[in-house]
């Protein structure tokens, strides 16, 4: 191998690192503006994946509980949610959860809720006792799994717009299950 054909091997094998580095140096600005709207992004999909149920669960409440307001239904959590969007997320829930604990212990007082999953067992006796449709019962499924994302998924993080659509919805819902 020849001196020539040394030089010609290592510029190709250094070509694509140098080009990238060099791109990205170049480019360094612009791609720190963008870094803010990557927050979404998350490993293995997470945020991504809640994301999208939770555009889904917020169209369905849209459609099923008339009472739906998108603006202020919370405020201190809404303003809660741009520093702490996980513990807002949990907040709203457990205004959810008395909401529909309350209701159930007002149709039937003689209910205990099990210490193992309180949580899908108010959802199903509320469904079952008819005090609320079928549609708000698999919303209430929905936004309780997606509850239990942010609780226990290591490392999961939620940006505040997609804590502030969560707080809405179950606000929403508690509201429709109060009356």
């Amino acid at each position: 191998m020849s001196w020539m054909d040394f030089i010609l091997d290592l510029a190709e094998l250094t070509i694509w690192p140098f080009t990238l580095i060099v791109s990205l140096y170049l480019l360094r600005s612009p791609l720190s503006l963008l870094i803010p709207f990557a927050e979404s992004l998350k490993y293995k999909d997470f945020e991504l994946q809640f994301s999208q149920q939770l555009n889904a669960v917020s169209q369905e409440a849209h459609e099923t509980i008339n009472t739906f307001k998108g603006n202020n239904p919370e405020q201190e959590l809404v303003n809660n949610a741009h520093h702490l969007p996980n513990h807002s997320i949990l907040e709203a829930w457990s205004h959810l959860d008395l909401a529909a604990r309350s209701q159930l212990l007002a149709h039937d007082t003689t209910i205990e809720i099990p210490e193992q999953q309180p949580y899908k067992f108010v959802g199903k006796t509320l469904l079952e006792k008819n005090i609320i449709t079928e549609k708000q019962s698999k919303l209430f499924h929905e936004l309780r799994k997606l509850r239990n994302k942010v609780a226990h998924a290591q490392g999961f993080e939620v940006n505040s717009v997609l804590a502030k659509q969560y707080i809405e919805v179950c606000f929403a819902l508690a509201r429709s299950i109060e009356h």
